[in-house]
């Protein structure tokens, strides 16, 4: 059985390589890199380089369609953001393999933030109220829906990218104008204005076939990368019956098939889950899962064979690391500060002996995938690098080979007259009722 496995520059593909060559899948790892971790896995058969997908969207399904039928493949197992991609134009990938995405339209529908709240009202999944001005002239009216403090965020982006915390109007006004001129030079979206909700994070991740969910982990972050809500660098799964239930109405409502992961904020006041965010691929629940009981690869390959696996759920009280985003952590720490060499200190303590047990200290080492971690060094270093020359975040640089960029998947579009799919209205502040109504 062979496999192209795409996105295989992110920190959980090389697990999944693992997982599938464990089980004598000939893999080909597929991403924008020379060197990545997915492709100095020991269970890479094949590499593939491919252009990079946030700028040359066009050219990169035609290298996967290329890559198809040059040999025969049994399945396509996205890892990251080109899950939108290959979905939106499956009829050139499916006669060649076998993929496990849902439409388009409803990848989009949950990856677009206020596409999604507009999908929680409906489905009365409680999210925080949001509102969405099309100009900053805009925003003092709009936001009397709200109170402060408040969240402004970006329509797609991930890893917290372009996310700012606002106190007050002012603070806020300027930030929107600020925000929206420069997502208005690239022909992208305008920033949307979402209440902050003072709680604590939860995160899942699962996977599903034509709506049912198959395997699921639900796991809290005990240390995060941005450390003020981000990815979770250590993580520990758990129990939480409400929020199981959330999930599986969204995949259900959706006829969902592949990797979903949803993040929700529990209020501190009433331990309401509030969906914050959803990410149509994988995410660092990938090795807690494999360590907690879901094998994600024995599930696809059920469903490859024509199976239909028996649903598992992972068993709590699992904790895991990812050494990448825990570098992340780190780093931000050493930032300039009041009394800098002590918080360092102190930092480096916390790195080196965290206040929990770990299950697993790293993803690779122990696992004799000694050539990933040499590959996740260069590109953490690299991301540093061009953080430094460019002022983008970590996060962004780290990902920007593997992200998925509307504004570009749009012009592909022009390109190949393909028909306007999407109908995502950037305006418009919710009715107050509606809200209540959905918390």
């Amino acid at each position: 059985m062979r496999s192209l496995i795409t996105g295989s520059s992110t920190f959980f593909a090389p697990l999944l390589i693992r997982g599938l060559g464990q089980q004598a899948v000939e893999v080909t790892a597929a991403d924008s890199r020379w060197i990545s971790m997915g492709k100095w896995s020991r269970y890479t058969a094949r590499q593939l380089r491919l252009p990079r997908l946030a700028v040359q969207p066009e050219q990169y399904l035609e290298a996967v369609v290329r890559e198809l039928k040059s040999a025969p493949y049994d399945f396509v197992l996205p890892a990251f953001e080109e899950s939108l991609l290959l979905s939106e134009y499956r009829d050139e990938v499916e006669p060649h393999a076998q993929l496990f995405l849902p439409a388009f339209q409803r990848m989009w529908q949950v990856h677009h933030k206020p596409s999604l709240y507009r999908l929680c009202l409906d489905l009365q999944i409680p999210a925080p109220p949001t509102i969405v001005p099309s100009h900053p002239d805009q925003v003092e009216a709009a936001v009397s829906a709200l109170q402060f403090p408040v969240v402004l965020k970006l329509p797609a982006a991930n890893n917290c990218v372009g996310r700012k915390f606002c106190d007050n109007l002012p603070e806020l006004t300027g930030r929107f104008a600020e925000v929206y001129a420069q997502e208005t030079r690239r022909g992208s979206a305008p920033p949307f204005v979402q209440q902050k909700i003072e709680g604590e994070p939860v995160y899942t991740l699962m996977f599903c076939h034509q709506g049912q969910k198959l395997g699921e982990v639900i796991y809290r972050p005990l240390r995060t990368f941005p450390e003020r809500g981000g990815t979770s660098a250590h993580r520990e799964s758990i129990v939480h019956p409400r929020i199981a239930e959330l999930t599986e109405r969204l995949a259900r409502a959706t006829s969902w098939s592949g990797f979903l992961g949803l993040d929700f904020l529990v209020d501190h006041h009433n331990e309401t889950p509030y969906l914050i965010d959803a990410n149509p691929r994988a995410n660092p629940g990938v090795q807690l899962g494999f360590l907690a009981g879901v094998d994600w690869t024995g599930i696809v390959l059920d469903l490859v064979r024509g199976r239909r696996p028996d649903p598992v759920t992972a068993r709590p009280g699992v904790r895991t690391r990812s050494f990448l985003t825990d570098c992340g952590w780190f780093l931000e720490g050493c930032a300039p500060q009041r009394n800098w060499w002590q918080q360092v200190q102190k930092r480096w303590t916390e790195y080196r002996n965290p206040d929990w047990e770990l299950t697993a200290r790293s993803e690779f080492w122990k696992n004799g995938e000694r050539a990933c971690t040499v590959a996740m060094a260069c590109q953490g270093i690299s991301a540093v690098v061009r953080s430094l020359v460019t002022g983008r975040q970590i996060g962004e640089t780290m990902l920007d080979d593997v992200n998925y960029d509307a504004v570009a998947a749009a012009r592909m579009r022009e390109t190949r007259s393909t028909p306007q799919i999407l109908s995502l209205p950037q305006t418009g502040r919710t009715s107050a009722k509606r809200q209540r109504k959905a918390a």
